[in-house]
């Protein structure tokens, strides 16, 4: 899987299996805020979310152990970085999914 093919609904990213377990959880409430949440790992192993195998460690590298990338439906990164646990995760997607990048104004060519 590319990431290109991971447009179209809120994509988050964990490194850690703990948080895996917990946001697994949570399933119905990610689909209910079209988010998908996926756990990286640098090979295939047991997963309690869908697995993201990155064996050159492109993503691995870039996502804290304990924290974790919280993008648009675009691809666009709202969060890179630690969190406190699941409910800052899901305030994230809250966050993201509240945003309408369709509502900002074309370039003010009629100013």
């Amino acid at each position: 899987m590319y990431l290109p093919d991971l447009k179209g609904k809120i994509l988050v990213l964990l490194r850690d299996p703990g948080t895996a377990q917990v946001l697994a959880q949570r399933k119905a409430e990610l689909a209910s805020l079209e988010a998908r949440a996926f756990l990286l790992a640098q090979e295939a192993r047991e997963s309690p979310l869908p697995l993201l195998v990155d064996r050159e460690e492109n993503l691995v590298r870039a996502i804290p152990e304990k924290g974790v990338l919280v993008a648009d439906p675009f691809l666009e990164v709202y969060h890179l970085g630690p969190v406190e646990g699941v409910e800052e995760i899901l305030d994230w997607v809250r966050f993201v999914g509240a945003q309408c990048p369709e509502c900002v104004l074309p370039e003010a060519e009629w100013l």
